[in-house]
């Protein structure tokens, strides 16, 4: 029976316990460096899902994200860091994981397999018509996965999917599929290797791409960083200062009075208003600031 590419043994594999170590972690990276080729593959397809994002955002959607084991994982790390790095409400993001809160320190593997939690988890999040969801499954084929799939569909709830193996049931559920066709791994089955380096990869750049488009990052910088700590408030008055031409001093004063938001700040610089002047024209422009530079 032919095994799926993500449970397939990798034939240079055999016979690592022989090599260097400086071998075996070349042949590690070089692996890893394959796997990030099929995200470069998938690129028009990573595109496709990364417009159906920008439009449920700019929509007020909710965006969530659902996996299971270490490629819920990955789904979680973005889910978790778009508020931060880009601003993205958190009241509207939602994380759907297999075994929920109590599983992320065991991963224990029993709730993957449960099709019917998949379906409540959904359920439960609240997402609708007009929100998007995004899953990643190595397998393409994870039961709980397929459950909030299968639920997304039934609620009109739009859907991208990052998979690793070919004519998947979760890429055939999916409105926006996207195949990361990564080679077997050097442990047979351990898709937190090169196939969670795709995914991250993937999810990288949906995420990116959006900020871009909405002018949540600008000039290379993540202008609707969340401040909260001396790390990003050191940060946030250098891109003032790079946005503005504005001295540090005026920089710091400017970001205290403007909540610590860096675009209510810039405009406040550029355009000599108050904070709520420049929430108003901010708004005028979906909270985009570079038509405004």
């Amino acid at each position: 029976m032919k095994l799926p590419t993500t449970e397939d043994r990798d034939p240079l594999s055999i016979g690592l316990s022989n090599k260097s170590d400086d071998d075996v972690l070349s042949l590690l990276l070089h692996r890893q460096r394959e796997a990030l080729t099929a995200v470069e593959d998938a690129i028009p397809r990573i595109a496709q899902a990364a417009n159906a994002l920008q439009r449920a955002a700019q929509a007020q959607g909710k965006i969530g994200y659902a996996g299971a084991g270490s490629a819920g994982l990955t789904a979680l790390a973005d889910c978790l860091e778009l508020p931060g790095t880009f601003g993205f409400p958190p009241e509207r993001m939602r994380m759907l994981y297999a075994g929920g809160a109590k599983n992320l320190l065991h991963l224990a593997g029993t709730y993957e397999d449960d099709e019917e939690a998949g379906q409540r988890d959904f359920r439960d999040s609240d997402l609708g018509e007009g929100d998007i969801l995004i899953a990643v499954s190595a397998s393409g084929s994870t039961p709980y996965t397929l459950g909030t799939f299968h639920a997304a569909r039934a609620a009109g709830t739009e859907t991208i999917a990052l998979a690793n193996n070919p004519d998947t049931p979760l890429l055939e559920l999916a409105d926006h599929p996207i195949l990361l066709r990564t080679p077997p791994e050097i442990i047979a089955g351990s898709t937190r290797l090169g196939a969670a380096s795709a995914q991250k990869a993937a999810l990288n750049m949906i995420s990116t791409l959006v900020a871009l488009r909405l002018g949540h990052a600008v000039r290379g910088h993540m202008v609707n960083l969340v401040a909260d700590n001396e790390k990003l408030r050191q940060r946030a008055r250098r891109i003032l200062q790079d946005l503005t031409g504005c001295p540090a001093d005026a920089a710091a004063t400017t970001l205290e009075k403007a909540g610590g938001r860096v675009k209510i700040a810039a405009l406040m610089i550029l355009r000599d208003i108050d904070a709520a002047s420049a929430e108003h024209l901010l708004d005028g422009k979906d909270g985009n600031i570079r038509p405004f530079l």
